[in-house]
């Protein structure tokens, strides 16, 4: 192994006095490559765990269960071990790391969605958080279903504006990423979505891997294939721009004959939306990891410890869509440039004293149009 050379340190400095001993955080991200995304969620934990006087370690996880298992069992035997770690649960081998993790007495949570294991063998039964595994403090996960939902209703209202036939129907194509979980949970929203709306039908959903080449080439086909598509719904603003690329070699004007859409609010996405190519980009996910810190710290500093009784934390407001009605107001929270103007303590339930956190794009723009960093109000 190459003993965790990817790992990155960040070293919190506090900004309130008030803030009690420095908290010690892991967290083993799903990362592949560095894609504008992962820099976007690492760029943003990082701005939080400064202001929460958080020691953020992050691994970069090469999305691989037997990588992070060595990490793991690293981890189990350090003579420096976490106060917290954070991890992407793979659900078959969950209890292995659970089992370990319960014995090196490390609390952690699990960035995962384990709804559903009572599908598997008794000993590999998981239960909920801080019942078997006492460690085990809380489960979080990104509403995909919700953001898939957001964009293909946005991708819809903004084609049914268009003049047509009274019996003629939307067609919308679905371009999935790949079989892993995340996307599995997008195409099943898409597909909720479209069969709630009437005159309006998912013609296909197709594996386009990730790849922008790959989604234009089989936009392409599909467009021939089902005489005309009117809405691509795309699972990354990588493949919409393909799939924008395909539509315009087949003479097709973007936001007139077709309305095109991905996840992310990817830069290039976002400056198509603002040259009136793309239709609309789901995204604000990246902040998700920044708002789980914010839920430790308030658990380490007792003004919110994290609720036995809770099978997972939904995080609201995980996903906002960025369109042409909204892009001067949104624009904003893509730039993580803008981060130096957020202070993350002041979404803390120690700061506001307030029963339920408020993590919305609204309040987040709130925040970062403050005058001084260091008064919340």
């Amino acid at each position: 192994m190459k003993n965790m050379l990817l790992l990155i340190a960040i070293t919190a400095i506090s900004l309130f006095s008030n803030k009690v001993h420095s908290i010690d955080v892991t967290y083993i991200s799903q990362t592949r490559d560095l894609t504008p995304y992962w820099s976007n969620t690492y760029a943003v934990a990082k701005a939080a765990a400064k202001d929460l006087n958080i020691n953020l370690t992050i691994v970069e996880g090469q999305g691989h269960h037997l990588y992070q298992a060595e990490v793991l069992a690293e981890l189990v035997l350090a003579q420096k071990k976490p106060d917290l770690l954070i991890f992407h649960a793979y659900k078959q081998n969950a209890y292995k790391y659970f089992d370990s993790l319960e014995q090196a007495q490390i609390p952690f949570i699990t960035y995962s969605n384990f709804t559903d294991t009572h599908t598997l063998p008794a000993h590999k039964q998981l239960g909920r958080p801080q019942g078997k595994y006492k460690y085990w403090l809380s489960e979080h996960h990104v509403e995909n279903a919700q953001g898939a939902a957001l964009l293909v209703d946005s991708l819809i209202k903004q084609a049914k504006k268009k003049p047509v036939a009274s019996n003629k129907k939307l067609k919308v194509l679905a371009l999935s990423g790949d079989l892993i979980l995340q996307s599995l949970e997008r195409s099943t929203g898409v597909a909720a979505q479209v069969s709630d709306i009437d005159n309006v039908i998912l013609v296909q959903d197709i594996i386009a891997n990730w790849s922008a080449e790959d989604a234009k080439s089989k936009f392409k086909k599909l467009y021939l294939r089902h005489k005309g598509i009117d809405v691509v719904w795309a699972s990354s603003d990588v493949m919409a721009i393909g799939a924008l690329h395909g539509a315009i070699e087949l003479g097709l004007e973007p936001n007139k004959d077709i309305f095109i859409g991905g996840f992310d609010w990817n830069t290039d996405a976002i400056n198509k939306i603002k040259t009136k190519e793309l239709s609309a980009s789901a995204g604000g996910q990246f902040y998700h990891i920044a708002w789980l810190l914010v839920q430790v710290y308030d658990h380490f500093n007792n003004h919110s410890p994290f609720d036995a009784e809770k099978k997972y934390n939904k995080i609201n407001h995980t996903y906002a869509v960025i369109e042409q009605s909204n892009l001067v107001q949104f624009e904003p929270l893509t730039d993580i440039n803008n981060l130096g103007d957020i202070n993350f303590y002041c979404f803390t339930k120690t700061y506001t004293r307030q029963k339920n956190y408020d993590f919305s794009m609204l309040n987040l723009l709130h925040q970062s149009n403050r005058s001084n960093k260091h008064n919340c109000q």
